[in-house]
Order: structure tokens, then sequence, then C-alpha cells
């Protein structure tokens, strides 16, 4: 019985192995017009963009560009440190696993709903039969980073409420005690993760969810910090890089106008995200408009940095983690 059984399990997964085949040739040139279609979406922008671009590259701006350039792998190795960290727990990982694990990441929330492509894409990329654990880990990795640009940005939103007399109204006030009170229960969270594990675990709606999240309540504070050291230098990365690109653009305010405002695009741009599965483009140069609008910065020259910002932080790293995803284990 066992022996006529066995050709028929073989064509059932050689099946299997061809939809699969099949599903990532699918997904890779999913990705690809998404991109072409995003990128075309703002291909009025992007002309303006271009040109000033190559405007201030003839002035000799060029190292400038590319200091900004080389930072985005430093960005994505900070982000892959405290992946590799985290995911530890789960199975031991080298470097380069974990970066390959983050683009693929990348690459998949381009076409899932909120944080569930970047989970997907560690997930994934994992060997171990427990590497469902490791949805708790990518949760805790994005918390962690969220955290950071909360921190900032509620830094920020308080100095931009400071200096713009039109901000100081109850709303914005209001928003500013939220996010105060919102960074006190996040440290109150950590603090008591364990805690928090067992009451979630009470609610019938929300035990299904405890296979894949109780590996937090394991991690020490220790553990948690190491991670979030490199969540903080990676927000440092990043904020080198819009900086750089205000000064590629020409765009002179005040150190602290601009770094504030760095804050607050960031902290949109963490935000929002959580409400649109289309990614992030467009996000930033809403957000950019608004908040520069308050110191009448030319919005071509806004949406250049911008746009160029996310050019070498996030398209180039979804077309390497678009190749990578091939490389991901769909099932065990």
């Amino acid at each position: 019985m066992t022996q006529s059984n066995s050709p028929s399990w073989f064509s059932r997964l050689s099946s299997l192995k061809k939809i699969t085949w099949v599903f990532k040739w699918l997904l890779f040139f999913g990705m690809l017009l998404y991109l072409y279609v995003s990128v075309k979406a703002k291909g009025q922008s992007l002309g303006e963009v271009y040109r000033l671009l190559l405007f201030h590259l003839q002035q000799g701006h060029w190292g400038i560009l590319g200091l900004a350039l080389f930072l985005t792998p430093i960005n994505w190795a900070c982000e892959s440190r405290k992946w590799q960290l985290l995911a530890q727990k789960i199975e031991k990982i080298s470097f380069g696993q974990a970066f390959q694990g983050v683009l693929s990441g990348l690459a998949l929330g381009f076409l899932m709903p909120n944080n569930v492509g970047d989970a997907a894409g560690r997930v994934l990329s994992l060997h171990s039969d427990q590497r469902l654990s490791g949805v708790g880990a990518a949760l805790l990795s994005n918390g962690l980073q969220f955290f950071v640009s909360l921190f900032f940005g509620t830094l920020g939103w308080g100095f931009w409420v400071y200096h713009q007399p039109t901000l100081q109204q109850w709303p914005q006030l209001l928003l500013l005690l939220a996010l105060v009170m919102t960074l006190v229960f996040g440290v109150v969270l950590v603090a008591k993760r364990g805690e928090a594990e067992q009451f979630l675990v009470r609610f019938r709606l929300f035990r299904w969810v405890d296979p894949y999240v109780k590996v937090i309540a394991e991690y020490t504070l220790s553990e948690i910090g190491r991670a979030f050291r490199w969540a903080i230098l990676r927000y440092g990365v990043f904020t080198l890089q819009f900086a750089l690109l205000l000064w590629l653009f020409e765009i002179n305010l005040p150190f602290d106008v601009a770094i504030a405002g760095i804050f607050l695009v960031f902290f949109a741009k963490t935000l929002i995200p959580a409400l649109n599965f289309l990614g992030d483009l467009g996000i930033r140069e809403a957000s950019s408009l608004y908040v520069f609008s308050f110191y009448d910065v030319e919005p071509t020259r806004i949406l250049a940095v911008t746009l160029t910002l996310w050019c070498i932080n996030i398209l180039l790293p979804v077309l390497i983690g678009t190749i990578w995803t091939f490389k991901l284990k769909w099932w065990n």
C-alpha cells in the first residue's frame, strides 16, 4: 500500500513545486509592474525633478549625491543586523541571510498590506520548522523602529508647535499629549511584555496570535536594548541622507528647523503606511510639502529631495530584493 501511494505523493509534490515556480515568476513581474506604475504616476513631478537634479549635478554636487547613495547599504545593513539579532531566538542566521530576508520583505511589502510583506519576507527566509515564531520577531523589529520614529517625531512635533503660533491650538496640543502618552505606553509594554502576552491570551479573540508573538516575551531587556541601538543608528543614517539631499538641492533652512522637519516627515512615513498597502511613494512628498510649507520652501525642490530619497533608499533595494524572493522557501 505504501509503495502504491508513493508515486501519487511525489506527483503531488512535483505539481506543488511547479505551482511555486509559476507563483514566484508572477510575483516577480507583479513587483516590476507595480514599480513601473508607481513611477509613471509621478511622471510630471519626475520630469521637473530630473531637470533640477541635472542642474545641481552640473554645479559639481556629485559628491553629495554619492555620499547619500553610499549610505543606502549602510541603512539597510543596520536593519539587517537588528533582524539578525532578533532572529537568533528562532534560528542562527548569518548577516548575509538577514540582509536577504530584509530586502525580500521590502520587496514583498509592495504587494501585501501593512507590514505583512515585510514579515513574510523575513520569516520565509528562515529554514527552521519553528520559523512562524519569526512573525513575533519581525513585529518586534518593526516595533522598535516605530518607537524610534515616534520618539523623534514627537520631538519634531513639539518643536513645530512651539515655533508655529498657528499650531498652538487645542487639537495640536492634544496630539502632542497623545504622542507622549504613546511613548510611555510603549516603554511600559516592553518592560511588562510577559504580563502583556498573558493578558492577551485571556481573550479568545486573540488566542490565535499567541503562537506567533509569544517569542517576544522570551527576549531579555539586554537583547532588546542591543536591537534598539541598531534601530537608532539606522534612523540616524537616513536622517543624514535626507539632510544631504536638502543640501544638494540648496534648501537653506536653520539646522534645528531642518532636523525637526525631517523627524516629522519620517514619522508620517512610518505611521501612514499602516493604512496604505501601496507603499510609501507619495507619503514623503505630501508630508514634506506640508511640513516645509511653513518656511516657504519651493515645492519642486522638496519633491526633488523626497523622490530622490525614495529612489536611492527604496527603489534600488526593492529591485535587489525582488530577485532574492526567488530564494525564499515558501513551504517546509
